[in-house]
């Protein structure tokens, strides 16, 4: 699954943008008052301050994929600029079942950032890490809701399934190259002390099109455009 695009909110985007431009390196593609894009890879990612001023506190968790073999340059880069989180005496994770290494991060408006080697991707480069080359995409990004399991099944409805793990509180869903992290509201997001909560996200997936998805009271809406 391949995420093309990834739109959250924000407070302030021109006081973000340079920590993604200028700390992270990433390529600016369009910025105007009250949004920015960049270039993360294959994907491009944009911050849109809510048009009717609604700021609701907004936080998102999301991953970029880096080659399999460059993490420990990796954790090297972003640590000389900003803290990585902890769990257990330890500042990287790692994943058995998915055999993958992470790092995690905030960025200043305290969304939730991971840069992750997947193993079982055979992309690994013969070079120093070089964060503009090396940032390959946005692979996840989290998607709270008090129905997991409803939400899955409807993303199933859409040809989106199940990633290794089945359950009714932690669902990731999509495969290697794009996932959506379906959890439950509330659950602490891992190597922080921050819980997942729902704010609208809009995405687009290659040869699936565009969804906007919000938490209703009724559970997780899914509007989809081509």
């Amino acid at each position: 699954m391949i995420i093309e695009k990834l739109v959250i909110a924000t407070a302030d985007a021109a006081s973000l943008q340079p920590f993604y431009t200028d700390r992270l390196g990433l390529t600016l593609v369009h910025s105007e008052r009250g949004s920015f894009t960049v270039r993360a890879g294959w994907s491009e990612l944009t911050f849109q301050e809510p048009a009717s001023g609604d700021y609701q506190g907004e936080y998102y968790h999301f991953a970029f994929t880096i080659p399999e073999n460059k993490l420990p340059e990796a954790k090297q880069w972003i640590e000389s600029m900003v803290p990585i989180g902890t769990e257990a005496g330890t500042d990287i994770s790692f994943s058995e079942s998915w055999n993958s290494h992470s790092v995690y991060f905030e960025d200043p408006a305290g969304n939730i950032l991971e840069l992750i080697a997947r193993h079982t991707m055979s992309n690994g480069v013969d070079r120093p890490f070089d964060a503009k080359q090396d940032i390959l995409c946005i692979s996840e990004i989290g998607v709270p809701t008090l129905g997991v399991p409803a939400a899955v099944n409807r993303f199933a409805e859409l040809g989106i399934l199940t990633y290794k793990t089945r359950s009714s509180d932690f669902n990731p869903i999509g495969d290697d190259n794009g996932l959506l992290m379906v959890v439950e509201t509330g659950r602490r997001w891992h190597f922080t002390n921050k819980t997942a909560e729902s704010f609208p996200v809009r995405l687009k997936i290659q040869e699936l099109g565009e969804l906007y998805l919000k938490e209703e009271e009724s559970g997780l809406t899914i509007e989809m455009t081509k």
